[in-house]
């Protein structure tokens, strides 16, 4: 169970997270956060100034928007709390609902999401698309 939270479970919590972030409304505004700032981001180590600001709207829309769907399906939910929680067991999470809620409290996560996005708007990431290989396999051969 997540702390203050005994009425609901953590598990339950990153479900409704799961439909929020799947959802078109959530998808377009996280697109369109991302397609504002990411020219801003390069891979120096030294961060930039206009990164905090960036990084402080990005809670404010993207973290509030989720809390407060959140907050329309779960009774006395606490954002706060549920972090705390996640940091807790931050060693056994994994997949990408993870590291979407990661990039909320951990600044370098947050950068690293830019710049992955910014590969991906440059055609300087890794595209696996063209290795891969799908095949059908008859209904005698299946096992």
């Amino acid at each position: 169970m997540c702390k203050n939270q005994s009425v609901i479970n953590c598990d339950i919590v990153i479900g409704y997270i799961e439909e929020i972030i799947m959802d078109t409304t959530f998808v377009e505004i996280l697109t369109s956060f991302m397609e504002k700032y990411w020219k801003h981001f390069d891979s120096d180590e030294e961060n930039k100034l206009i990164y905090s600001d960036i990084f402080y709207s990005y809670q404010e829309t993207i973290e509030k928007y989720i809390e407060k769907k959140l907050m329309e399906k779960i009774d006395n939910f606490s954002m706060k709390n549920f972090e705390e929680e996640l940091i807790e067991r931050r060693t056994e999470l994994d997949g990408e609902i993870f590291e979407i809620l990661a990039t909320f409290s951990d600044f370098l996560e947050f950068k690293e999401m830019f710049l992955d996005y910014k590969r991906m708007k440059e055609g300087s990431s890794i595209d696996f698309s063209e290795d891969l290989l799908v095949k059908k396999c008859a209904p005698d051969t299946v096992q």
